[in-house]
């Protein structure tokens, strides 16, 4: 058998062995594939609707504590699983009159049974099932009721440019410790 040198590599034969040069490094198989991991916030896409602009964003499902976080959908006007999004649901970023918008996950006890998170989704804004919420602001401080944490950060380069930093790339585990008379401490781990 005999193998002929190519584009971009050289290939020798000798008494002592075979040899194979290459030249260039070869590519990755999917380089242009998207890939969903947990929690990855991807297409940023300004809108224009009756309210005026708007920017809406998409995120890859992850669980906490092996439940699947709920985010609002502003079209259906209602709370979603990220896992379970209709055609047209849209996400929307808060970005509060700055050029950045911080994607967090919000989660606390449940109010009657204490359990850290509730195991089934409520009704209200104070629902303490987990959901992804958005802020033009800082990352809110944690509290005896919900504690949160910074999925990723997306800022507006241009007009109709974003950046996406992603701070949380993996399903998570949290844990919540409340003693005495302090302010609950929340943990959280990567799975």
């Amino acid at each position: 058998m005999a193998i002929q040198p190519g584009t971009g590599y050289t290939f020798t034969s000798s008494s002592l062995g075979t040899n194979l040069n290459i030249e260039q490094p070869w590519s990755e198989w999917d380089n242009n594939k998207f890939v969903c991991s947990p929690y990855k916030v991807h297409s940023v896409t300004p809108k224009t609707g009756e309210g005026g602009d708007y920017v809406t964003f998409d995120i890859c499902p992850g669980t906490f504590n092996n439940l699947m976080p709920q985010s609002y959908d502003s079209v259906n006007e209602e709370w979603v699983c990220i896992d379970d999004q209709y055609v047209d649901t849209e996400f929307v970023l808060d970005f509060a009159s700055t050029t950045t918008s911080i994607v967090y996950l919000r989660v606390g006890p449940d109010a009657t049974s204490h359990a850290f998170p509730p195991t089934s989704p409520g009704t209200g804004s104070d629902d303490p099932y987990p959901r992804i919420y958005s802020t033009g602001g800082a990352l809110p401080a944690d509290s005896d009721t919900f504690g949160y944490v910074a999925i990723a950060k997306v800022t507006e380069v241009s007009a109709t440019v974003y950046t996406v930093e992603q701070y949380v790339t993996g399903s998570l585990w949290g844990d919540r410790i409340k003693v005495g008379t302090d302010t609950a401490l929340y943990f959280y781990a990567r799975i």
